[in-house]
């Protein structure tokens, strides 16, 4: 999946979630309020009914909601975007007169799909099931929570600060909304105790699927009409470790080509033509894909790469970038820009843009709580804070020339 064509049901999917991850915060917001009003003794007797009836189960249920409805979705994502991959590789069937197979019929294909849909929705139910929440506890101590457990937890805290008195809720407070508010709602991995906000979780979850996806039609269309190389994508500001190494660029696939000498199919290459790491084609020199991709610390289409690979011919194939094309966008990206005195390449902007994102969106979400909560200073201090942010960075799209992603326009609006 390419960063500049986002999925739509993707990002619809996420959005549902964020929405989700605002309504849970406000729910939490209020019931800090509420509590906040109350006498001591009012406080803990209405806490109480607070820990254990409809606030809790309201959250468990707007989290289940959410689950049940994204998971039909990415089902359907997937079947879509294999359903579109296919028909692009039409072409190669008609070189090589050999029948097309299309995805009714493909039943290779259609097992794949559903093969990776489960993966990718057992690993989002898994996400979705194991939500938390960043809190701090009557120490002022940062801990993380699975969201039952959080959520009584912030309810007895609260009552207790009630009962040592306004000043000190009201301190505690502001310290618990924010911290709350900025770490958002967590997806926690129990075994290991990491956590991270949900919505990254879920956009790497769902990418991977899709990225997953992608290869595994690459390869096994590709064996249907007989590949033998393997053409990488190309986009601008590609990172560090794959603009020199597979952007843009082609490869050939040894262990394929051997077995197509052996079986005759390959008339035009020898052996002779063959070395360990590459081979030599009609004067020019091609890697082996395995070889290149094996060394990488990231390899191609995982962790956030927006690389794609393509399977294609030799010979048939030409490449799809130019190297003059390669060349000019290699130094546009190491050209890149300055920025509040510091210079950027454009890959290290399209951080810096993420970066600011995602403060927005935590500080976006700081505001909601903290409206809920009726704490006004924090939320002048966030609407503030959110301006300031907005105007970064439009300041950062205006000095680097970039883009901003349709998906984050939303972000941007006042």
């Amino acid at each position: 999946m390419s960063e500049e064509i986002e999925n739509v049901v993707l990002e619809r999917i996420l959005r549902r979630q964020e929405k989700a991850n605002e309504r849970i915060l406000k729910t939490i917001g209020e019931i800090l309020g509420e509590i906040g009003e109350m006498t001591p003794s009012e406080a803990y007797t209405i806490g109480q009914q607070l820990k254990y009836g409809e606030s809790l189960q309201k959250i468990v249920k707007i989290l289940s909601e959410t689950s049940n409805i994204s998971e039909v979705e990415i089902y359907k994502m997937l079947e879509a975007e294999a359903r579109k991959n296919l028909e692009l590789k039409r072409v190669y069937f008609e070189a090589k007169k050999i029948d097309f197979i299309p995805y009714e019929k493909n039943i290779a294909l259609q097992n794949k799909v559903r093969e990776i849909a489960i993966a990718t929705i057992n690993t989002y139910r898994n996400i979705s099931a194991t939500t938390g929440l960043t809190f701090l506890d009557l120490n002022g101590n940062k801990i993380t929570r699975g969201i039952g457990q959080a959520y009584n937890q912030i309810v007895d805290d609260a009552i207790f600060n009630v009962s040592t008195g306004k000043e000190t809720f009201y301190q505690a407070l502001k310290n618990q909304l924010q911290t709350i508010g900025q770490n958002g709602i967590q997806s926690i991995e129990y075994a290991s105790g990491r956590h991270r906000r949900i919505d990254s979780a879920l956009r790497m979850n769902l990418s991977d699927g899709l990225n997953q996806l992608a290869i595994a039609q690459q390869e096994i269309v590709g064996e249907q009409f007989g590949y033998n190389m393997v053409q990488i994508t190309h986009h601008e500001n590609a990172a560090p470790d794959h603009i020199d190494t597979v952007d843009g660029k082609q490869f050939v696939k040894l262990d394929i080509i051997r077995q197509q000498i052996a079986s005759g199919e390959e008339k035009e290459i020898k052996l002779k033509d063959i070395k360990e790491n590459g081979l030599t084609f009609r004067g020019k020199w091609y890697y082996d894909f395995n070889y290149i991709n094996d060394n990488l610390k990231r390899p191609v289409s995982t962790l956030n790469c927006y690389h794609q690979i393509f399977t294609a011919i030799l010979g048939v194939d030409r490449p799809l970038y130019t190297e003059e094309q390669l060349r000019k966008d290699k130094e546009a990206n190491e050209r890149g820009f300055n920025f509040e005195d510091k210079h950027y390449t454009l890959y290290e902007g399209t951080q810096l843009l993420r970066r600011t994102e995602l403060e927005l969106r935590k500080t976006r979400e700081t505001k909601i709580i903290a409206k809920a909560g009726g704490d006004t200073d924090l939320l002048n201090k966030m609407k503030q804070r959110e301006n300031a942010l907005i105007d970064k960075y439009y300041a950062i799209l205006k000095a680097s020339g970039l883009k901003s992603r349709i998906e984050r326009a939303r972000l941007l609006t006042k």
